[in-house]
């Protein structure tokens, strides 16, 4: 039985030693088959006149090379694990490990079918018509992945495809770059049986080989985790009656002519029904209510407190909600949900960084333009449409937006940390002056003078609170 749960990922490697050592933990996983066995295994994939060694073979595996035969490497690591887009992720390696890449950005592993579908999905598939391009967007963790993959199951069981195609181009991985469409166009042209040796060199060359390969033929594209349009325009499937589905954080307006989805939050019915299956006979529904609450319906966070479930049997669901509470009281996150919502924000620029973390202080359900421009000192606009356009604020009626609870508890901490008490102070200030000149309704008001009073300011809560009485 194979040591490691997920086989070894070739894509860090940066010199030849790290291939090595990468190469070595592929023998672990595969069971740790004899040098000999290997060896066998390799040959009988070369012609006679290129028969190897046993000797040549373990070299591979040997630090301190100032060289390695990339084909060679390649037939070992197909003798460990015969797949196309595993050996090709290795292939991307060796350019990168001897310099004839650039970086993690020219490594990815594409594949020739369906990633399998998780477990515990939950209803909400959407009627998809027939349309050449999707693009399911949402925030993080609202099951973009999930949801676009039932969608693809289905449709490669429904209608016949030549091709299946898939690839995650880390849009918004957290420790590596996102995939550049030409490593991708050559995982996806190798994968469709062009030879290494007739390979286009080029992005332009290789899209137009691609779109020639599949001339005529129907194909399904998943293209998962997009970051930007330019990423995907040149991975479309070509061709009447192929499909192309795209996940991405952001919404991807740009891309024309696609059929847009926005991915939300779980409806209270499925959040119940997503912990019930979960939970022994008997669960407490109203259990089940209060931690969906508390996890904001987002499908990530749910999971994770299924994963804590299975973790903790003799716990009931109200116990795991007492737990759940207790935590974001604390203001503390699920580290997966905190790691999620950390590559969002990374990828905002620095205004709309810290317009996220002030408009956590808020202290109303929703806000508008001026006085998202109120808490900062300056215009917003700009900052505001790249909270949106990365999926971090919510539609909450014309021209004004929400925040998702989990998203303004992550913005809270990073404002804790990033943000001097006296600038906050400042910006809150500034927020409770325009709600007082611009007529702000009676809700603001009172959750302005709340909001002050709670933090100890003497002003401007008793103004609030004076304006707030007149009405």
């Amino acid at each position: 039985m194979s040591q490691f749960a997920a086989l070894p990922d070739p894509g860090p490697a940066q010199t030849l030693d790290e291939v090595a050592a990468c190469l070595r933990l592929l023998k672990t996983w595969a069971g740790n088959p004899s040098y000999e066995t290997i060896t066998a295994r390799v040959n009988t994939r070369r012609p006679p006149g290129e028969q190897v060694g046993k000797t040549t073979v373990v070299d591979c595996f040997r630090t301190g090379r100032r060289r390695l035969d990339p084909d060679l490497v390649v037939a070992v690591v197909e003798a460990l694990h015969a797949d196309p887009g595993y050996t090709n992720q290795w292939r991307q390696a060796l350019r990168v490990a001897s310099g004839e890449s650039r970086g993690a950005g020219s490594q990815v592993r594409v594949l020739g079918s369906l990633p399998a579908l998780p477990t515990g999905f939950v209803g909400r598939t959407p009627e998809i018509a027939p349309s050449p391009m999707t693009v399911f967007s949402g925030m993080a963790g609202s099951g973009k992945t999930t949801l676009a993959l039932q969608i693809a199951h289905r449709l490669a069981t429904t209608r016949p495809f030549d091709h299946v195609l898939a690839v995650n181009l880390r849009g918004s991985h957290a420790d590596q770059p996102p995939a550049g469409p030409d490593a991708v166009l050559d995982g996806f042209l190798r994968l469709l049986g062009v030879p290494g040796q007739h390979l286009p060199h080029g992005l332009a060359a290789q899209s137009a080989g691609y779109r020639a390969r599949l001339s005529g033929a129907r194909v399904l594209v998943l293209l998962d985790d997009a970051a930007d349009d330019s990423q995907v325009r040149p991975l479309t499937a070509p061709g009447p009656g192929s499909v192309t589905l795209v996940t991405s954080r952001r919404t991807l307006d740009d891309l024309t002519g696609a059929r847009h989805v926005p991915v939300g939050v779980l409806r209270p019915d499925e959040a119940r029904e997503l912990l019930l299956t979960a939970s022994p006979p008997g669960a407490d529904p109203a259990a089940a209510d209060r931690i969906a609450e508390t996890c904001g319906y987002l499908p990530l966070a749910l999971a994770r407190v299924v994963a804590h479930m299975r973790d903790r049997p003799g716990w009931t669901l109200a116990d795991h909600a007492d737990w759940l509470a207790e935590r974001r009281r604390s203001g503390r996150l699920d580290p997966a949900v905190r790691q999620a919502l950390d590559v969002s924000y990374r990828n905002l620029p620095a205004r709309a960084r810290e317009l996220l973390r002030l408009l956590a202080h808020h202290p109303g359900r929703s806000f508008d333009a001026p006085a998202a421009a109120a808490l900062t000192g300056a215009a917003a606009d700009g900052a505001l449409r790249e909270l949106v356009a990365e999926n971090l604020l919510l539609p909450a009626g014309p021209g004004r937006w929400a925040m998702h609870d989990l998203v303004r508890a992550y913005a809270a901490g990073r404002s804790a940390d990033e943000d001097r008490r006296s600038d906050r102070r400042a910006a809150l200030t500034r927020l409770f002056d325009h709600l007082l000149t611009t007529g702000a309704d009676e809700a603001d008001l009172a959750a302005a003078a709340e909001y002050a009073a709670a933090e100890g300011w003497p002003l401007p809560a008793p103004r609030l609170r004076g304006r707030q009485s007149a009405k």
